[in-house]
């Protein structure tokens, strides 16, 4: 008998889903930063309000996951830490270019494996997919020939379960919606916002 949670998945459940991501928001000013880097990329922009570093895709879930999901969200525990996004590439097969960190900081690997024990194999199959974290630019691109000389330094400090309503029009980019979001803890030292 399969368990309760990975019943979920088996088709002929007729619960409506969502399209669902795990991932981390940046703050406006890296959106600025990251915007500069986009003007010297080709292809179809991705728009400032939907640059995030997806830690995992949960593609369509049913509805019923929403509950567990955030509640995990709200049992996770992370301090803030600094991702120097400093190196763009390319991925062929989709024609998208992206800007990412040459070294994962230990607090990105801690809170990528802390999200994956929780969702694997529960939420998703074990695909032992490397994680790439990246920052998406453009799609339909062509391989990015920009050279960061001065990295994106981001804080990251927000997570996110985040839903992708894809368009019913062509070439539009799909509406992000912030289903559940997780503040990093607050730094010693520093007040409460």
């Amino acid at each position: 008998m399969l368990p309760e949670t990975l019943a979920l998945h088996l088709p002929g459940n007729a619960e409506k889903t969502r399209r669902l991501f795990v991932a981390l928001l940046p703050d406006r000013h890296t959106k600025e930063k990251l915007a500069s880097v986009q003007k010297k990329i080709a292809g179809r922009k991705t728009p400032p309000e939907n640059f995030h570093l997806t830690l995992f895709f949960l593609g369509n879930q049913p509805e019923s996951i929403l509950f567990p999901l955030k509640n995990f969200m709200d049992r996770v525990t992370f301090d803030p830490f600094v991702l120097s996004l400093d190196k763009t590439g390319y991925f062929s097969k989709i024609r998208l270019s992206w800007i990412g960190p040459t070294e994962i900081p230990p607090g990105l690997v801690q809170l990528h494996n802390t999200t994956r024990q929780f969702l694997v194999p529960a939420y998703l199959e074990d695909k032992r997919e490397s994680f790439r974290p990246h920052v998406t630019l453009a799609r339909k691109s062509l391989p990015p020939s920009v050279k960061i000389t001065s990295p994106v330094v981001w804080t990251v400090d927000r997570l996110a379960l985040m839903e992708s309503i894809l368009s019913k029009e062509p070439g539009r980019h799909p509406q992000y919606r912030i289903m559940h979001a997780k503040t990093a803890n607050t730094p010693t030292g520093y007040p409460d916002i």
